[in-house]
């Protein structure tokens, strides 16, 4: 396919081209975009993949300060830092995101749920996807401010305005285009100028603030944070840093969930079996196996975030290629958790996959990479991972999902199960085209037959 091509459709239908590639060309070929020339090596391999995300951080560091994402989030972000600094960062912000301090924002995501949940409109279609992401929005703003409802509404109103113009004509011009260092333009560029000024606002106010080891928010702990020279983060840094959770925190949870439910609407026996495990626990506190399934299967086959970019800075052998200095390889996290040498019907809602602890059932870290891997895994994938779980525990315990009777041919049954709706483009996520479309009804006591 010429060039210009691949950039057009790359574009529009990239997990329509990632299947025609490795469908046609193996688990590794290039993309060409023009009239750039960027070049893009990809594998699905996960032995490659392996290869990949194991290699020394000074050989394959991440692509992505380079990339359209940088001059938003920031040069200073662990997302686009490399080397040293990038692991000062790292370290510097996982402990926010472990242990027992992530369930003090539990009660956090299920009011936020909640509060949501009583403006759905029951017993006709609505788009979840808009209202999850509402809901992730509210919770990262508690988690990253711990602001007053008073001073959320502006975050709020910043980051929409800073999302929404993000289309496909966005990407096409970021691929199109050499990699820039310069700051948005236009509209992207007034609400991040709005975004920067509210942020920076907040952290004047809260160095002022007497209670900071009290607080449980993640500025308030990342402002005492002492890197190994007992160096505390910048203003700069600490920007970069919550900018970084803002977007990348709250938009692919919201899409995860919508997922989820998208996928289980279509699988009414799957549906029944999660709902009747939610009921078992509220009623004497069981476990919650089926929902990490349905958890780690939505991610599997529904991953948000379609690869992660890496430069070879050095020569690299990644399976039988011997990859040059200056390569971008990427390992696509959408092409990875569906290799059918892994998962057998890689393209079916199967949960029960990860019931398992043997064969493809068990997870394995290069064969399932939602959250990408190496020392660059994603700082927040625990905190993703517990959101979606509450959110779909809170919405499933008090309201009944089910497929809107007019869903279109594309609902039509494939390959065992419903194939649902049509993966698109949202800037650099992949979202149901729809919104995932479901209707909502009041639960019956007791009831949990799906």
């Amino acid at each position: 396919m010429p060039a210009a091509a691949q950039t057009l459709v790359w574009a529009l239908a990239p997990t329509w081209m990632m299947d025609r590639c490795v469908r046609t060309l193996g688990e590794a070929f290039t993309l060409t975009f023009a009239p750039s020339g960027l070049k893009l090596v990809m594998f699905s391999d996960p032995q490659a993949v392996k290869t990949v995300f194991t290699a020394p951080p000074d050989v394959a560091p991440s692509a992505a300060g380079s990339s359209p994402v940088a001059p938003v989030v920031g040069h200073s972000s662990v997302l686009v830092l490399t080397g040293p600094e990038h692991m000062r960062q790292r370290k510097l912000l996982l402990p926010p995101f472990h242990g027992e301090r992530m369930r003090e924002y539990e009660d956090v995501i299920v009011e936020a749920t909640r509060r949501d949940m009583a403006s759905w409109p029951l017993g006709r279609p609505m788009r979840l996807q808009r209202h999850t992401r509402l809901i992730t929005l509210e919770v990262i703003l508690q988690a990253v401010f711990g602001v007053e409802a008073e001073r959320m509404q502006p975050l709020k109103d910043a980051i929409g305005d800073l999302l929404e113009p993000v289309g496909v004509l966005t990407v096409l011009r970021a691929v199109m285009s050499r990699p820039s260092a310069a700051r948005p333009t236009g509209a992207i560029g007034h609400a991040l100028d709005r975004l920067d000024a509210l942020i920076y606002a907040e952290i004047e106010r809260r160095r002022g603030e007497r209670d900071l080891q009290q607080r449980p928010d993640i500025l308030s702990l990342l402002l005492l944070a002492r890197d190994e020279d007992g160096q505390q983060m910048t203003d700069a840094e600490l920007r970069d840093e919550l900018v970084t959770l803002l977007l990348a925190g709250h938009e692919t949870t919201a899409t995860s969930v919508a997922w989820a439910l998208e996928r289980l609407v279509r699988h009414p026996d799957k549906l029944a079996r999660l709902v009747a495990e939610i009921d078992a626990a509220g009623e004497d506190g069981g476990g919650e196996e089926y929902m990490t399934a349905v958890v780690n299967e939505t991610l599997r086959v529904r991953p948000v975030v379609p690869m992660v970019v890496r430069m070879l800075t050095q020569e690299l052998q990644v399976g039988e290629y011997v990859l040059p200095a200056g390569t971008r390889v990427v390992p696509s996290i959408y092409l990875t958790n569906r290799n059918p040498r892994v998962y057998e019907h890689p393209r079916e809602f199967r949960p029960e996959r990860f019931l398992d602890a043997k064969g493809e059932r068990a997870i394995n870290p290069f064969s399932w990479i939602p959250f990408g891997g190496g020392i660059r895994r994603c700082i927040g994938a625990s905190f993703a991972l517990l959101e979606m779980k509450v959110m779909l525990r809170t919405m499933l315990s008090e309201l009944q999902p089910r497929l809107p009777s007019a869903h279109g041919p594309l609902d039509t049954l494939r390959g065992g199960g419903p194939a649902g709706e049509r993966i698109t483009r949202r800037a650099i996520t992949l979202v149901p085209a729809r919104g995932a479309s479901v209707v909502w009804e009041r639960r019956s006591p007791g009831r949990s037959d799906g």
